[in-house]
């Protein structure tokens, strides 16, 4: 499954918390691709692959591939939306 979500974070917010969400302190999940703007994880016969570009307005259009990990992903968009909302209603 593939989907597409606008996020109004930096870029390098959103891979830092992909790394701490999904790697070994959290999920523990295995990091096999390592690259600016992708990362893909993998474990327990499935993956979670992110790529994350620039977009205007200070956002970043954020597409997750999956196998498995539904309910971990949808933890991950919560979280990135409650601090983009954070961060939004502090910078007003």
């Amino acid at each position: 499954m593939t989907q597409t979500i606008p996020i109004r974070l930096w870029q390098g917010e959103v891979d830092r918390q992909a790394r701490k969400f999904f790697g070994p302190q959290h999920q523990g999940l295995d990091l096999t691709v390592d690259e600016p703007g992708h990362l893909r994880f993998e474990g327990d016969g499935g993956f979670v692959e992110l790529t994350i570009r620039p977009a205007s307005n200070n956002q970043v259009r954020l597409t997750i591939a999956n196998q498995g990990f539904e309910q971990e992903i949808k933890e991950f968009r919560q979280r990135l939306a409650r601090q983009a909302a954070a961060e939004t209603s502090t910078s007003d």
